[in-house]
């Protein structure tokens, strides 16, 4: 079987237990619950935008501890606790992947899982090659 978890790198922030970084599997990985937590206090901020930038700073070191970049994730679904929260993020996005972005969805949900660190605005969920 051609399965390997991917442990949490530096950069980003620590996982409940139980739940890893993401999963290796069939020449992609798979990253899950992607928030815009604040590494050192476990936190999220108030703002969305800055949510937005922390949760992008924290899938590109997941990205980076798996030996990969940005230009590998191939699909993000955007859960939004608010439809309103899209538009910060995208502004975010667009700082991220001013060009040939991945393929992307928005959907609303009840509630973007905010625990542990509170007031998560939004959860991504993020597909990339692997190397």
């Amino acid at each position: 079987m051609d399965r390997q978890s991917i442990p949490t790198p530096p950069g980003a922030p620590d996982r409940m237990e139980g739940m890893v970084t993401g999963v290796k599997a069939g020449g992609l990985i798979f990253f899950s619950a992607i928030r815009g937590r604040n590494r050192e206090t476990g936190k999220a901020s108030d703002d969305t935008r800055e949510q937005a930038k922390q949760a992008m700073e924290n899938l590109k070191a997941m990205c980076e501890g798996a030996g990969i970049t940005l230009q590998h994730v191939v699909k993000v679904t955007l859960y939004l606790q608010e439809l309103e929260y899209r538009k910060a993020f995208h502004e975010v996005w667009m700082e991220y992947f001013p060009k040939d972005p991945p393929a992307r969805i928005a959907i609303q949900v009840a509630s973007a899982n905010p625990a542990p660190g509170g007031n998560s605005h939004f959860a991504l969920d993020v597909i990339a090659l692997a190397e």
